[in-house]
Order: structure tokens, then sequence, then C-alpha cells
């Protein structure tokens, strides 16, 4: 008997509508969901194949956000850990303070037991496969220690990989006996891929160097209104929490980004020329998205209102709105 397969996609939804479609139907159950680019035409499809207690998907979607938190957790259903593998695009995913950005050709840990965030920033094609923490602890280890990390793309890891392509491409065709033996191979071998790159694994970058990446990305990024804590995670490849615990000491990654925009809000305040640019126009050029909350931050910061900066450093002719 061949093992259950289905097929989901949103080629027969109307684009306005695709997503919804998406989030109530193929990721219903998975948490918190949200497009990418809400603004841009959405589309995916996925196959799913089911082996006994074992899952097995193959997607290609539009880029999506994925927040799993407590409150979304069954207590009472079957531990489940699951094993990605990134095809195309760009993603992340943090659990257990572990993560940071995924590249096509990384294989990742995830456990459906814990809170997680994981997405892709890109368009995305990918495989994953959700087998019983059992079944993983006995081929291919502890799923506390692997949860949140990931394998980057290696010629000692190549095995698994293709091995894992060729699961996803024949799974629908086999019996379930046969599924069953090709799922066991494919989780020892990457069970061998884990221990062949433990020993190169890299050691987590001090807080000093995290820190300073930090700095060097707000300041490239500071115009940009979505810059935030998750998109620098994704871009140095860390972890949320590593980004607080490097920032902790000067107030955290939020006040570092708004300090910066100040600054930047500050230095064109003064520029010679800017004396009747508006403040609105200036905030939000340097990224921010609400004035009043600038402008109550400003005021904090440097002790004088925008406007009354201005009208200090220009020649009093400033237009306030």
């Amino acid at each position: 008997m061949v093992v259950p397969t289905l097929i989901e996609t949103t080629a027969h939804i109307d684009e306005k509508r695709a997503f919804e479609f998406w989030r109530y139907s193929a990721l219903a159950g998975f948490g918190d969901v949200e497009p990418i680019r809400p603004r841009e035409p959405f589309s995916a499809k996925r196959l799913t194949v089911t082996i006994g207690d074992c899952i097995l998907l193959h997607t290609v979607s539009s880029p999506v956000s994925l927040e799993i938190r407590s409150r979304h957790i069954d207590r009472n259903a079957q531990d489940m850990v699951v094993i990605r593998l990134g095809l195309v695009g760009l993603g992340y995913q943090t659990q257990l303070d572990r993560g940071g950005r995924l590249v096509a050709g990384d294989l990742s840990f995830l456990t459906r037991s814990r809170p997680l965030v994981t997405g892709t920033q890109t368009p995305y094609e990918e495989i994953r496969l959700a087998v019983p923490r059992a079944t993983f602890e006995s081929l291919v280890g502890s799923v506390d220690a692997l949860a949140g990390h990931s394998i980057s793309e290696h010629p000692t890891t190549a095995e698994a990989r293709a091995n894992f392509q060729r699961l996803a491409s024949s799974l629908g065709w086999m019996t379930e006996c046969e599924a069953q033996a090709a799922i066991e191979g494919t989780l020892h071998l990457i069970g061998r891929a884990i221990d062949a790159s433990a020993s190169s694994r890299e050691r987590p970058l001090p807080h000093a160097t995290i820190a300073s990446l930090t700095q060097a990305y707000i300041i490239r990024h500071l115009r940009d209104p979505e810059l935030d804590p998750a998109a620098i995670s994704i871009a140095l490849g860390v972890s949320r929490t590593s980004l607080y615990r490097a920032l902790v000491e000067t107030g955290g990654i939020a006040a570092a980004i708004r300090d910066a925009r100040l600054d930047l809000v500050q230095r064109s305040l003064a520029a010679p020329g800017n004396e009747r640019m508006k403040i609105s126009t200036v905030a939000y050029a340097c990224g921010f998205t609400d004035v009043p909350t600038f402008n109550r931050s400003f005021r904090r910061r440097f002790g004088l209102s925008p406007r009354d900066y201005q009208a200090a450093h220009g020649d009093g002719t400033c237009d306030a709105s």
C-alpha cells in the first residue's frame, strides 16, 4: 500500500485572499503566522506525505514568519522533532536561546514542544521531516542539545543532504514499509553528519564582537523603518538572546537603534541648509515611524524639542510640522 499524500496550493485562490487561505489551511495550528511582504502577491504549494508517526513536507512558498508561543503547545500531544533542509532562499530560526540565519543547504533542528521563532526573508523551497522524539534520539542525537542549531553545507555532510532530497522526491511512491526504512536510513546519515561537523563547529562570538557588528549594521540601515532586533539577528546569524546580552550594558538593542536614529536626526537638524526642513520629514527619513514618540524621545535625549533644537541651530525660520 502506497503511503498517503496530500498536495495543497494557492494556485486556484484569488491573490488577495491567498495568504489567508494558506494560513488557515496548510499552516493551521502552527502558531502565529504572518506574511513577510504583505503588499506583494502570495503563492505557495506543499506536498505532505504521512508515514506512521512521521510527516514529510516539501514546500515552495512566498516568505512567511512563524512564532510558536507557550500557549500554542499541546502538552498532551506527541513530542515531535523537525529536521529542515533549505533548498532555496534565506531563512532564520531561534529556539532555546540558539539559532540565527539559515541559507540554502543548511540542515536545522527544532522541537515542537518548546517555543520557537522561524521563517524566511525571501521566497523559499524547503523539506521538513517531523519525527517522534524517541525516534530522533535513537537514530540522530539529543533533542535538547540540537534544538535551535543548524549544520552548514559541508563536504562531510553532502551525503545526508543528497539522501534527504532523494527521500522527499520518492517517498510518495513507496509502500509504508519501504518508507519507514528510507526514513531510518536518512536519520542515520543525518546523525553521522552531526558527528562529522561537531569537531569543526564554530564557537559563539564574544559579546564585544557581536556588539561591534550590531552597531555597524545599525549605522548602515538606520533609515530603514523595518530595522529591528529580528532583522539584525537574521543578518548577523546570531540569536536575539545573544544580541540582548551583548548590548545589555548600553540599554539593549532597541535603545541602540533609537539612539543612533536620534543622533542622525540631531546632525540633520543642525546641518547647514536644513533650517526650513519639516521636523516630520527628517524623522521619517531617519527611520522613525511615529512623530509624537520621536518628539518625546528627542527631548529626553537632548533636553530640547526638535523644533527648539532646529531653531537654536538654524536661522529661526523652521517649519515645525
